[in-house]
Parts: C-alpha cells; sequence; structure tokens
C-alpha cells in the first residue's frame, strides 16, 4: 500500500467517500454517480484519486446490489410461503438498516485512510467496475 505525503492529494481522495455519503440522503443514485464523474475527471492526473474514486462508486453500486438481492430473496421466500409477509417487512427493514450502516462505517473508514493517506480497498464492494475498467484498459493498451 502506497502512502500519500500531498496534503492537497489526499484531500482529493477523501472527496469521493464525502461525495458518496452525501449522496445517500439526496438520491441513491448520487452516492453511485458523484465518485463516478469524480473518477473520470481525476483517473489519468491523480491516479489515486481516481482508483479511490471508482473504488467508492464501485461500493454503492454494490450496497444498492445487496439491497436487490435481499429483496429478491425474500420475494422468493413469501412465493414459496417460507415466510409471513408481514414478517418479511420487519426484515427487510433491519437489513436496509445493517446495510446502510456497514456503507457508512466503509464511507467514514475510507475518509480517514484517505486523510492518512492510504488507498483503501472496501470490504463489501463486488468491484464490477474495477474490473469491468481494467479489461478496457487492457484491450486499450493492447490495441
Amino acid at each position: 500500500m502506497n502512502k500519500i505525503h500531498n496534503m492537497k492529494q489526499r484531500q482529493y481522495m477523501a472527496l469521493a467517500p464525502l461525495l458518496s455519503l452525501a449522496g445517500i440522503f439526496i438520491n441513491p443514485m448520487a452516492s453511485t454517480l458523484a465518485p463516478l464523474v469524480l473518477y473520470f475527471i481525476f483517473r489519468d492526473k491523480r491516479p489515486d484519486v481516481g482508483t479511490i474514486a471508482l473504488r467508492t462508486a464501485d461500493l454503492a453500486f454494490s450496497i444498492q446490489l445487496w439491497l436487490v438481492l435481499i429483496s429478491l430473496a425474500f420475494m422468493l421466500a413469501i412465493s414459496m410461503d417460507l415466510v409471513v409477509t408481514g414478517d418479511v417487512r420487519q426484515m427487510m427493514g433491519l437489513a436496509t438498516i445493517i446495510i446502510l450502516a456497514i456503507f457508512v462505517v466503509s464511507l467514514a473508514t475510507a475518509i480517514y485512510q484517505a486523510f492518512k493517506g492510504n488507498v483503501y480497498r472496501y470490504l463489501f464492494s463486488f468491484r464490477i467496475a474495477e474490473r469491468v475498467l481494467n479489461l478496457v484498459d487492457k484491450r486499450k493498451n493492447n490495441s
């Protein structure tokens, strides 16, 4: 893990998790799109900022995907008469609170690590965007 010593670079690295955190309260899509826009702005000028921004956008997308997958699992459980609808409402509410808490704690940890100068990798991310863009970059370099 490379350590960043430039304070301005550290502030830019903390910007993506901060934007994603603010996006939770504005619009769920904003928590994904704001860091993604930041990635496209900084990916060539400041690669560490771009990496954090891409990982943050990926985490936000992953959190939304976790919520969708849990909702689908509950819908399947209801259709198979494994659970009662009233119980699912409570379980989904609890699952949403837990997932959002994980999201907020992950973003807070990333902000802390950014100010320390570390590039942070999120634990609950599917890393879909990072993998896709790495494949695109490899193909671009091979051409």
